[in-house]
């Protein structure tokens, strides 16, 4: 069966190719299953996000106009509730102690 060193060598190389082949396979199976998971993964990641931009990102993004366009009123009744204390502190000092009642 085995005449010459040549005939040793090809059997050789063909066990070798046939096992490189066996492991290359099992590899790309692994990578097919590495691959289905990432798949699954990227996919409840995308809910996810979502979720969470519509829950949580766009009421908070819905309020800051909100407080945008509020925050120039609120900031003049602040500065006229300033105002009115300022006239009513005046007022008081002008007319000096108040007057008890009998």
């Amino acid at each position: 069966m085995f005449n010459t060193s040549l005939d040793i060598l090809y059997i050789v190389l063909a066990a070798v190719i046939l096992l490189v082949g066996i492991l290359l396979a099992i590899a790309i199976i692994y990578l097919i299953f590495i691959l289905r998971d990432v798949s699954k993964t990227s996919h409840y990641v995308r809910d996810t996000v979502k979720k969470v931009n519509d829950f949580v990102y766009r009421p908070l993004v819905m309020a800051n106009s909100v407080m945008d366009k509020v925050a120039p009123i609120l900031e003049s009744l602040a500065h006229r509730g300033e105002e009115l204390a300022e006239a009513a502190v005046k007022k008081t000092k002008k007319r000096g102690r108040p007057r008890k009642k009998k």
